[in-house]
């Protein structure tokens, strides 16, 4: 109580500097009772630093009273912190400032609304202003001004050189008055997950403490709306995902079946959660466990394409400042290892958040305070070097992607073409907004490929387990994907750099397995693959014969029917491999095989563990990614294929 009497205390002094002079010639309109008490509350929001609900009431009380200079000083100084207000705050702070150049703060103010109205020059001389005035400032208030500056100096070498793309609000179906942010879009573009705040968010207007509150504010929700023949529907909450508390989208997987969203409640003080889409619905979020989540600030996301490495943003101790971007890599067990500073070529000692690794796993979007900032946090960009693991160099994405004001969670399609991100502006159609930008980014475009298609059964949609794994590595690329059960679409977008094999599984049916050849892809690249199961082909398994039979074959058995080969290239002979070399181990030949060129070793081997003996000198001798083939009764066969059959037992 003590603090508020000081508060309103400050406001009647503020009061009296800012009206010691007549402010017009024509007579106000005398305040009633309700105003001044509406006055009142206003001025408590704004202490507590609610400035979204002190606006609406300093609004109608200024309609009533449009010369009162205390109310345009109220007004201007909350409504600079209000999305899409800054050039009337501006107007209304020269107004101030014409009448009183003593008025509180009015240097400060005033400097910072020609910042954010893209007057830097005057901006930097009103902050100068500010700090000769000012001899006891604090040393925060210190650095905020220097920062001020440094962001107009950022500014006036970015705005002159603007990135030729366009920004367009995405319309009044997606957008509302309310606010709308943090776009998540499946890899097709067809699907939107979002942030929404605003008059149908669950619990309505609440207190700290999630109570009822007409006083209080609306808490975050997650909604989402689908493309039907192009045109958007009308958003619909996620209900598994919504409550009372805020609960704000981070990031959708690839393959768009893993949603990451951040919970702020009273249990949890902004922790990361993931929710999975089976049958079409979002299950219930589970906190991610492991080195993820602490007792510190966890919030935005971003999972790698492999699902194997998570990159989010943390206020734990032991960074360079503030909030830094982190990843952590997923263990065996299911939950998250270690959390690594990103490093110090992407962290500053301002804050750095929301992080974004794109579909081709190399380009990582950030938002920073840092760098070269043009103002609070700006979209960043940078590329991880495969070969020594390091970071290029940070690059802001510039003009006018970036404003002098926030511009947080930026993501951007498989192709770059398309980038999204939630904005507040004055053209907008409230609040904040959702915006495309076309291009999604300008200078290196990302390239991965694009495999999609439908599975059937007997021509009906079915759900099939898909695995893709790198044959050259003998890795599993992802754990199992699925197809829709309902429509039998799917969709995975993979780095290039890489040949992939992706398997099909239907209940008991032979699997179905394609190679996607993406090593040397220099461009986008889309695979169409439809697939089709026919129950007519189910396999059927023998008896075990006793009991004492094994069930895992050691590698020296000479399967009737069945011999190993050594495949070394796929689609051309690689420059690596030496014939030379190559004739010291028999030679080789290719084989055409729809359509693509492959080349193995001339040597058949009888048993797997000839051949394992046999790859480890290939490798160190001609190729790295050489792998084992079967030829099992004339056809060529990948080794996970003869497993699923029950051909080849081996662990």
């Amino acid at each position: 109580m003590k603090t508020l009497l000081l508060f309103l205390c400050f406001f009647a002094l503020q009061y009296t500097v800012i009206s010691q002079k007549k402010t017009d010639a024509v007579a106000e309109k005398k305040w009633t009772d309700d105003e001044r008490k509406q006055m009142e509350k206003a001025e408590l929001f704004y202490f507590e630093k609610n400035y979204k609900l002190a606006l609406p009431i300093y609004t109608k009380l200024l309609e009533n009273h449009p010369n009162d200079m205390r109310l345009k000083y109220v007004y201007a100084t909350c409504g600079l912190l209000v999305p899409g207000r800054q050039e009337v705050c501006l107007n209304l702070l020269k107004d101030v400032y014409a009448k009183n150049k003593k008025a509180s703060e009015i240097d400060y103010y005033l400097a910072k609304a020609n910042f954010l109205n893209y007057n830097f020059d005057d901006a930097i001389s009103g902050i100068t202003t500010y700090k000769s005035k000012n001899k006891k400032l604090t040393p925060e208030q210190l650095k905020d001004c220097d920062q001020l500056i440094t962001y107009c100096n950022n500014a006036k070498l970015l705005v002159p050189q603007p990135v030729p793309v366009r920004i367009e609000n995405m319309g009044n179906v997606i957008n509302t008055a309310a606010a709308e942010s943090a776009p998540c879009l499946t890899d097709d573009e067809n699907t939107i997950i979002f942030t929404y705040k605003g008059e149908k968010s669950k619990g309505g207007l609440q207190n700290a403490f999630n109570q009822p509150n007409k006083n209080g504010v609306y808490y975050e929700d997650v909604y989402t709306s689908t493309k039907v023949d192009g045109v958007w529907q009308t958003p619909q909450e996620v209900k598994n995902l919504n409550s009372n508390n805020n609960e704000a989208v981070l990031f959708l997987s690839n393959g768009g079946r893993k949603l990451f969203i951040n919970i702020d409640s009273q249990q949890d003080d902004g922790d990361i959660y993931m929710s999975k889409l089976e049958n079409d619905e979002w299950s219930v979020p589970a906190k991610l466990l492991g080195d993820v989540n602490s007792q510190y600030w966890e919030n935005n996301s971003s999972l790698s394409p492999d699902g194997k490495t998570l990159f989010f943003s943390s206020s734990r101790p032991g960074g360079f400042g503030g909030k830094d971007i982190y990843k952590s890599s997923l263990l065996d067990n299911g939950t998250w290892g270690k959390a690594i500073n990103l490093g110090d070529k992407i962290n500053t000692a301002l804050d750095e958040d929301a992080p974004f690794i794109h579909y081709d796993g190399r380009l990582l979007l950030f938002c920073s305070q840092g760098h070269n900032s043009m103002g609070g946090f700006d979209i960043f960009k940078t590329y991880f070097n495969t070969k020594d693991s390091t970071w290029s160099p940070v690059e802001n994405m510039g003009n006018p992607i970036n404003t002098p004001g926030d511009e947080i969670h930026y993501v951007l399609s498989p192709s770059g073409e398309n980038g999204y991100y939630g904005l507040g502006k004055a053209d907008g159609f409230g609040d904040f907004d959702i915006y495309k930008v076309e291009p999604g980014i300008t200078g290196v475009m990302p390239i991965v490929a694009v495999v999609k298609g439908k599975v059937t059964l007997d021509s009906m949609p079915v759900l099939a387990d898909i695995t893709i794994e790198v044959p050259a590595s003998n890795t599993v690329f992802n754990r199992v994907t699925k197809s829709n059960a309902k429509t039998g679409f799917y969709r995975t977008t993979l780095p290039v750099g890489e040949d992939y094999k992706i398997t099909w599984k239907v209940n008991d049916l032979p699997v179905q397995t394609k190679l996607i050849e993406a090593k040397n892809a220099t461009a986008y690249l889309l695979a169409l693959q439809d697939i089709n199961f026919s129950s007519k082909e189910a396999v059927k398994t023998e008896p075990v014969a006793s009991a004492d039979k094994a069930l895992y074959h050691t590698g020296n058995e000479k399967i009737d029917g069945l011999v190993y080969k050594i495949q070394v290239s796929a689609g051309f002979l690689n420059e690596k491999i030496r014939r030379r070399k190559a004739r010291k181990l028999g030679g080789v030949e290719k084989e055409t095989i729809d359509g693509i060129d492959r080349f193995t070793l001339k040597e058949e081997f009888k048993t797997y563990n000839e051949a394992t003996a046999k790859i480890k000198e290939v490798r160190e001798l001609i190729v790295a990614d050489a792998f084992i083939v079967g030829i099992y009764k004339g056809k060529r066969c990948y080794l996970s294929e003869l497993r699923t059959q029950g051909i080849l037992k081996i662990k």
